[in-house]
């Protein structure tokens, strides 16, 4: 992501002619897509600037460096920016996606700038962009990455392969309509194998406060809530707010009549992200920092599960086979016992 990060701005900087040497010398009415926060930024003129994002920890940075964020729900204004930039993810749906946005939110005449890590589509930047009708994008290649410019011509665009890219990436129903998702959402479109294996040695006899830490779309929080009868009350919990949005559409009609249902936007490897006197948890904690194995994720969210339950609540706990999670689970909880190993996976009951 930085290398991505940086080339953007390389591609910012070199496509920007300021005339003074001016603290905010970037005057373009500017939105971006996706982002994060990189120190060009504070070179731009806050007041023409709009940025948008769904990852908690990103828009967290963002806001610490004085930056208002909304978040990729929020519609973006047609024909109104003189230039948009993209950080592109690797779901090439999602790619399409927020690169039709981007597009679609400039001015004719106005610059549009994306850039994504070679390794995570960077290199095919150039036939996306040709596919939405840009003839030959403009192309920096640095730190691992590369960035692409095109100035926004509505007479060249492709209007169909624009408003499909557009319905393709929109929150839309998944799994026979079932549940509703959005691609970049992980797994979006699946049940997780894990989350299968796990409600599948989860008890129903269960009764308290539950929370779902890192609910996703709402699988296994609509599990609890039409299964389990004694729910008292149910947080679902995200860093992922398209995830939040459409875990809160998914469960509208089974937890009408049944309890109260929170939906919080936090990050759960942060401290003082824990709930209070929570009598379970369920949760199939991510343990990916891109393609890379960072099981630091998971540990956190032990250690919150841990700062969340009253004495003798449990935690419910499916993990890949491989990844190492027993010593911080023994380390923490009085007592632990795997209810499952199998099919790549493991299942934990923690109490406290």
């Amino acid at each position: 992501m930085s290398g991505a990060l940086d080339t953007l701005f390389f591609a910012v900087n070199s496509d920007t002619i300021q005339t003074e040497k001016h603290p905010k010398g970037h005057k373009r009415s500017t939105i971006f897509i996706n982002s994060c926060y990189h120190k060009s930024l504070d070179c731009f003129d806050g007041t023409k600037i709009y940025l948008q994002q769904h990852y908690k920890p990103y828009v967290e940075n963002l806001e610490k460096h004085g930056f208002p964020v909304l978040n990729l729900s929020e519609e973006v204004q047609e024909n109104a920016y003189d230039l948009a930039l993209v950080l592109v993810p690797k779901n090439m749906i999602e790619a399409r996606y927020l690169i039709a946005r981007g597009i679609s939110s400039l001015r004719d005449g106005g610059a549009f700038i994306c850039a994504a890590d070679n390794k995570a589509g960077g290199t095919r930047l150039k036939k996306l962009l040709q596919s939405f009708g840009f003839a030959e994008p403009t192309l920096y290649s640095r730190n691992k990455a590369r960035a692409a410019r095109v100035c926004k011509d509505s007479s060249v665009i492709n209007k169909d392969v624009l408003e499909k890219a557009l319905s393709d990436g929109a929150m839309q129903p998944v799994l026979g309509g079932e549940f509703v998702s959005q691609p970049g959402i992980y797994g979006w479109d699946k049940i997780d194998n894990g989350s299968r294996i796990l409600i599948e040695n989860l008890p129903t006899d269960l009764k308290g406060k539950f929370a779902d830490f890192g609910c996703g779309y709402g699988f296994l929080s609509k599990f609890v809530l039409t299964n389990i009868a004694k729910v008292k009350a149910l947080h679902c919990i995200d860093a992922d707010k398209r995830a939040l949005d459409a875990c809160q559409q998914n469960l509208q009609a089974a937890s009408e009549g049944k309890c109260a249902v929170e939906y919080l936007w936090r990050d759960l490897t942060h401290s003082g992200s824990a709930m209070k006197s929570l009598d379970h948890i369920v949760m199939n904690p991510p343990f990916h920092e891109g393609k890379s194995t960072d099981i630091n994720v998971g540990k956190a969210f032990i250690m919150r599960a841990y700062e969340s339950l009253r004495r003798g609540g449990r935690l419910w706990m499916v993990a890949n086979q491989h990844l190492p999670y027993e010593p911080e689970l023994m380390d923490r909880f009085f007592k632990v016992q795997k209810l499952y190993e199998g099919q790549g996976f493991k299942v934990y009951e923690a109490i406290k």
